[in-house]
Order: structure tokens, then C-alpha cells, then sequence
């Protein structure tokens, strides 16, 4: 399995020269199995720059599992090369219950009033499908298993096999809110996550951050080095970096958090910002 990050960041692009190193753009990562086979995960901002590698005019085949309809994980979709290419055939996959359906949120944002291209008039062939947790399915040699997370809106992580290989991704997903039990239990997250190759976890805030802003739908740094320790995560990346931390601010809280991990009696782990252009293989 190979891993690609087109977009690291949460909550709105952010580019300049203060986040050049892990990208100022919104989530997008790309998943090939041994096959080749694609799948993309979100399309924020960082979408648009994955298109523009393929053809112009060679038709895509991909699974695009988005984990909920945020702006900051749909924005890029309008932008993105293959759509607008025929023959092009994208299945949209989401979770099921949320405010509006996965298709009418995708609609929305490119409405007259926002975008000169509805969505219908885009030449791609488009299957849109919601998903209920833990219905799993198989893309290729891929099989991909959903977990409700805490956030304000229905939002999954999705965990992705491929023989002895696990990567998890879980942004936009609020540890703490886990106590009130809504959604399962924090036991019932690191089962799902357990033993993986690679966690990709939002880590926008630090803990003093994280005090003003409970209930927003996301974990601090040291609540994902937890979280990978107690799932037997082979690495952790840090994602869903916070719009107003530069590159050095992330450097800086990341080493905070380490070293408030270990003093709580935490063990090592593997952990690292997750960056544009940076890809991995499991």
C-alpha cells in the first residue's frame, strides 16, 4: 500500500511562506494497493493538486471516500481535473445521516451563486454511496472498514487493508467527547486502529488550545499519542494542522507534546507531522 498527503491542513487553505513545509493545503491523501488501484481520501484543497497529475484527457477510475461534508474536505472536488474528463467514473462514498445526502452537499457548493460548473453538467460519471460504520467493502485488493468519530457532523475514519498492512485515518475526531459514549467507546477506537502500520490522527490543538475549544470535533496532540500507544501503532502522524501554526509552531508543539507524554508515563511512540507531498509505503 502507498500513501501520498496532498493536504495536511484543517479548518481553510492556508498558504505562504510559514507553512511551506507540511502544506497550507486542506485534506486530500491518495491510497494505491499493490494493483494500483486509487483511492482518495477527502477533497479538500489539496484534491486539485492531485488532478492536476493526470491526464487531460485519459478517463480515472477511483473510489473517493469522503469522511463528511465540511467544507474543508469538499472544497477542492470543483477544481478537480478528472471530473472533468468523460468517461472519468468516480464512486463518492460517505457516511449515511447527516444533514443533508452525500450528493446534495456535493451539489450545493457548486451551485450558480458559488461556481460557474454545476455538478451535473461535470462530463464524469459520478455513483455516490453512504455507508453505515462498520460496513465494510473492498476496493481492489483494498478492503475498507468505516468508524463513526466524534464530530459535529456524522464523520468517518476509515481504516484500509491490504494483506498484513493497516492504515487508519481518522481526522476530524474529538478524544475526549469518546467519555460521553455517543458514538462507542475510546476502547471500541483503538480496537478498530489496533496494531496499524500507520494512524494518521487530527492533532490540531495543543492541550492548553484544547480549553477553548471543546466541542469543536478535534484531539490535541498528546490525546493522539495516547490514542497510537494504547492501539499498538507502529507510526503515528499528526494531522489537521491548526490554520494559524506555522511550520516552527507545529515543531514546537509537537515536541511539547512528546515530552508531556513521557512524563505522564506514556511510551515511546513513532510519531510525526504528516506533510504535502510526503508518501509512504506500508
Amino acid at each position: 500500500m502507498r500513501i501520498k498527503f496532498w493536504g495536511t491542513r484543517g479548518t481553510r487553505p492556508t498558504p505562504g511562506r510559514k507553512t511551506l513545509r507540511y502544506g497550507g493545503n486542506t485534506t486530500c491523501v491518495e491510497v494505491r494497493d499493490k494493483e494500483n488501484n486509487l483511492i482518495v481520501i477527502d477533497s479538500g484543497s489539496g484534491i486539485a493538486e492531485l488532478g492536476n497529475g493526470f491526464s487531460a484527457t485519459d478517463p480515472l477510475q477511483a473510489h473517493l471516500l469522503i469522511t463528511h461534508t465540511h467544507l474543508d474536505h469538499i472544497q477542492g472536488f470543483p477544481f478537480f481535473l478528472p471530473a472533468f474528463v468523460p468517461g472519468t467514473h468516480l464512486t463518492i462514498v460517505g457516511p449515511a445521516g447527516s444533514a443533508k445526502s452525500l450528493q446534495a452537499a456535493f451539489a450545493d457548493q457548486m451551485d450558480p451563486a458559488y461556481f460557474p460548473v454545476r455538478l451535473s453538467h461535470m462530463p464524469a460519471e459520478m455513483e455516490f454511496i453512504e455507508r453505515n460504520p462498520g460496513e465494510t467493502f473492498e476496493v481492489g485488493g483494498l478492503r475498507i472498514t468505516p468508524h463513526l468519530l466524534m464530530h459535529p457532523i456524522p464523520t468517518f475514519g476509515y481504516r484500509i487493508d491490504e494483506g498484513s498492512s493497516r492504515f487508519c485515518f481518522a481526522t476530524d475526531n474529538e478524544i475526549a467527547m469518546f467519555a460521553n459514549q455517543e458514538n462507542g467507546t475510546l476502547k471500541d477506537m483503538a480496537n478498530w486502529c489496533r496494531d496499524s502500520d500507520l494512524l494518521v490522527h487530527d492533532a490540531q490543538y495543543s492541550t492548553e488550545e484544547y480549553k477553548t475549544h471543546a466541542g469543536f470535533g478535534h484531539s490535541t496532540y498528546e490525546e493522539a499519542l495516547s490514542l497510537a500507544e494504547q492501539a499498538g501503532a507502529k507510526e503515528l502522524a499528526f494531522f489537521h494542522h491548526d490554520p494559524v501554526h506555522s511550520d516552527t509552531d507545529i515543531d514546537a508543539l509537537i515536541e511539547e507534546a512528546l515530552g508531556n507524554h513521557r512524563q505522564s508515563g506514556g511510551g515511546d511512540v513513532h510519531a510525526f507531522p504528516a506533510a504535502e507531498e510526503q508518501e509512504l509505503a506500508l
